[in-house]
């Protein structure tokens, strides 16, 4: 039997109820935003672009990413970290910003699915060297899952105590 395919698609006023009500996992609340937030976050800046992500013609996940010219959110902790701020500060960056997927699509392998299938993308789409991304320290399943994709920690945090990863083009594993 083959498996659904996997794929990105608009976000639109026939999906957007679906996109609403998908849920995580009771230990995974906290370390994304309600989608809902996130939507309106994309509205309001829209450098931010979020998608639905179907397994087959099922909604079962969303991601939101986009190309930021700043780096304001990234908060110097050391004097590294203030000099890694200022080289950020000259160059644009993409980033992998939100995922999810739903917990009833959990287990089936589609994190790491969807999450190539989105880099490859990102990184054609914008003609990108490296895609940034970051995480909670605590969120040990999202950092295996990124460093198997090629993600390093840059020792870059943001605002919130994330922390920063980059995968360049080269290491990308997808």
């Amino acid at each position: 039997m083959t498996r659904p395919t996997l794929s990105i698609q608009e976000i639109t006023p026939a999906n957007l109820p679906a996109l609403l009500n998908l849920e995580l996992n009771t230990a995974q609340i906290g370390f994304i935003e309600p989608i809902a937030d996130c939507l309106q976050e994309a509205k309001e800046d829209t450098r931010y672009k979020p998608v639905a992500l179907y397994y087959g013609e099922d909604m079962a996940g969303f991601a939101m990413y986009g190309q930021f010219d700043d780096c304001e959110q990234l908060t110097p902790s050391t004097h590294l970290e203030q000099t890694k701020r200022a080289e950020a500060s000259q160059q644009t960056r993409v980033w992998f910003d939100r995922f999810l997927i739903d917990k009833r699509f959990q287990g089936l392998g589609l994190g790491k699915g969807f999450a190539k299938l989105l880099l490859s993308d990102l990184f054609e789409h914008f003609n990108c060297q490296q895609i940034y991304l970051s995480v909670y320290p605590n969120n040990l399943s999202a950092i295996s899952l990124y460093q198997q994709l090629g993600f390093e920690f840059t020792g870059e945090l943001v605002c919130d105590g994330e922390q920063v990863m980059r995968c360049k083009r080269l290491q990308f594993k997808g």
